[in-house]
């Protein structure tokens, strides 16, 4: 291939690049990141509020990666951005699946996994994962205990649950502890 050719083929993945950056998806997409202050950029778009469509995200994140980045975080901590996350890709999926369960998943659309995973704890409410639902069955004296302990104590029935499970831990540790001496 001569130089010339290669210039040739370069100005016109450029001029591609330029009129995808000017479609209203593009600056859709971009106008909602910047202003809820997820992206910084160097060019100025018009701040976007509405509901954004995973798709268009998808298409916009071919452009910029960043977006591809933050997405799945995104839907797992801040669904409210998207207009719908019921039909997700099947790849996108997969890895909002694993994000839910706190674990890295496998590379996204070129992202890695350990960098998609990292906006997990930076988007949304910052520092904490998502929590994921258990279900228990209890008979009715423990959940009349769960009760009156949540009154007591004035929590959530689900913080009564962890601070057992904490105190139940210390005392393991602690009878482990004591069992060695």
């Amino acid at each position: 291939m001569t130089p010339e050719e290669l210039r040739e083929r370069a100005r016109r993945k450029l001029g591609g690049i330029r009129r995808r950056a000017r479609d209203p998806r593009f600056s859709k997409v971009m106008g909602r990141f910047a202003r809820e202050g997820l992206l910084v950029t160097n060019q100025s778009y018009r701040a976007h509020k509405n509901a954004l469509e995973v798709s268009d995200v998808l298409w916009a994140g071919e452009l910029e990666p960043r977006l591809l980045e933050l997405l799945p975080a995104l839907v797992v901590k801040r669904p409210s951005m998207f207009a719908s996350t019921a039909n997700l890709p099947a790849e996108l999926a997969e890895v909002v699946a694993h994000l839910r369960r706190d674990e890295i998943p496998r590379d996204f659309r070129g992202i890695p996994g350990r960098a998609v995973h990292g906006w997990l704890r930076r988007v949304g409410q910052r520092g904490k994962a998502p929590s994921r639902l258990k279900a228990f069955r209890f008979k009715p004296a423990e959940r009349e205990l769960l009760a009156e302990l949540s009154k007591k104590l004035g929590v959530s029935e689900t913080e009564v649950i962890r601070r057992g499970l904490r105190a139940l831990s210390s005392a393991t540790l602690l009878s482990k502890s004591a069992a060695r001496l």
